[in-house]
């Protein structure tokens, strides 16, 4: 029950964090908020999983990001590059946020590593204020349009598909060897199962971002 609680509680957080890094670059999410809380979710498992499972919280950042990357990328039609500059942005405020308000708590002893391993309120809290003042922070971006304004094709470059790819391996091989010897076999196989999942999606993202692409062309033909 604990574990779901974090989960319900991240997802709240990392939601505010992506809304935060699409607001800054001024990318419309109104009818795409099902994705955010997609990708919101599968960040969530992932750094619970890392954090709380198989108690690996210092290698529980680089999974996240690059699993964000590559979603924001796949559902959000954004190049790879530019998602990368998005997301670390993004994950740069988010822990900024997160240091002030732990920082705050030193002196009372809360929101530490081990009493919100060990609180599943203390954890609630934390999140909570965390995602107010990210939302604090997405609601001047939307009312004022501040942000970098860019545009996003409805199809992508095929690298960026292939670069995906690169990163979901890398991920995977990384956390194979860091939890290798440490946990039951059941841990070995969830990275590989997980990346094995994502790559699929991966080549699914290609094959449908290869008909926008020959739809394009058609369009171009007939003008």
């Amino acid at each position: 029950m604990n574990i779901l609680i974090k989960i319900f509680f991240s997802t709240i957080e990392f939601s505010a964090m992506i809304l935060l890094c699409l607001s800054l670059f001024r990318i419309h999410f109104r009818y795409s908020l099902h994705k955010v809380l997609l990708i919101a979710f599968i960040l969530s498992s992932i750094s619970v999983y890392i954090r709380d499972i198989i108690l690996e919280p210092d290698f529980s950042a680089l999974p996240v990001i690059i699993a964000e990357i590559v979603l924001i990328t796949l559902l959000f039609y954004l190049p790879l590059i530019f998602s990368l500059l998005l997301c670390v942005i993004g994950s740069l405020a988010t822990a900024t946020i997160e240091g002030v308000v732990i920082s705050i708590g030193a002196p009372y002893n809360l929101f530490t590593q081990e009493s919100m391993q060990a609180s599943a309120i203390e954890f609630m809290c934390f999140d909570l204020i965390v995602t107010a003042l990210l939302l604090l922070l997405v609601y001047p971006l939307l009312r004022y349009k501040l942000g970098f304004h860019t545009t996003s094709n409805d199809a992508l470059k095929g690298y960026n598909f292939l670069l995906s790819a690169i990163l979901v391996i890398a991920i995977v091989i990384i956390q194979v060897l860091v939890i290798a010897f440490k946990q039951s076999s059941l841990h070995f196989y969830i990275p590989i199962i997980s990346g094995i999942i994502f790559l699929i999606g991966i080549f699914l993202a290609y094959k449908h971002n290869k008909k926008l692409w020959e739809n394009r062309r058609a369009r171009l033909s007939k003008r």
